[in-house]
């Protein structure tokens, strides 16, 4: 295809013009199964906040809020990951964003800090959006540094080796929380062995750690 046309057609490259061409850039999201994914992470978080012994947050609202946030801004659309649904991405996505508000009470008592929320992808700034790896919480004097994962399948708990930072001048932490088994564990990332890094197929061969049942204890 020659360059001519493509700017004939109104495109500066050939991928745009092949989603054009194909239809592939009409996003249409399925709403009524947003609203139902809604209504689960509400239901689903409250219980899980429930057997947390702190001050228990309006779940509901924080999911309305960050939904009329995500559609406002037009977030949904940049929701998207490896062929998976706009939906899927959007449900697992949120059980992270609930998972780092949920549990930072209980991260901040255990390492003995404030926490705040830091990232790209926290929307407090939903207008500069972006989903990067950046750590959950920061403490405000910007020496620890915690990385929130959650899962909720009851599955071996695995750390991504992209997930993990190290620094001589702070502290980055990993928060595992298994919400199947109402288990979690907090582990300083300097910890890991590095002998224990293993290709993980389930994972496109990235490097991860399994955390090991042992570290895993109950927070209820």
């Amino acid at each position: 295809m020659s360059k001519q046309y493509r700017h004939a057609l109104g495109f500066s490259n050939a991928s745009a013009t092949k989603e054009f061409l194909t239809g592939k850039d009409i996003v249409c999201p399925n709403w009524n199964l947003l609203n139902l994914y809604n209504d689960r992470l509400v239901e689903s978080f409250s219980r899980i906040q429930s057997t947390l012994p702190y001050t228990q947050k309006d779940i509901k609202s924080i999911v309305l809020s960050a939904y009329k946030t995500i559609l406002d801004k037009k977030i949904l659309y940049s929701l998207s990951n490896h062929g998976r649904s706009l939906e899927s991405v959007y449900f697992v996505w949120m059980q992270g964003y609930l998972s780092a508000t949920i549990f930072q009470p209980l991260i901040e008592n255990e390492l003995n800090t404030k926490l705040y929320q830091n990232g790209a992808d926290d929307l407090t700034n939903p207008d500069t959006f972006s989903r990067k790896s950046d750590p959950d919480l920061v403490n405000k004097d910007q020496t620890i540094f915690v990385e929130v994962q959650s899962g909720f399948k009851g599955s071996k708990v695995d750390i991504k080796k992209t997930k993990v930072k190290t620094s001589e001048s702070a502290e980055y932490y990993i928060a595992a929380f298994d919400c199947f088994n109402g288990t979690y564990t907090i582990i300083n990332t300097k910890d890991i062995p590095e002998d224990q890094w293993y290709e993980n197929m389930l994972w496109e061969g990235a490097l991860c750690y399994t955390i090991p049942n042992e570290r895993m204890r109950e927070w209820k």
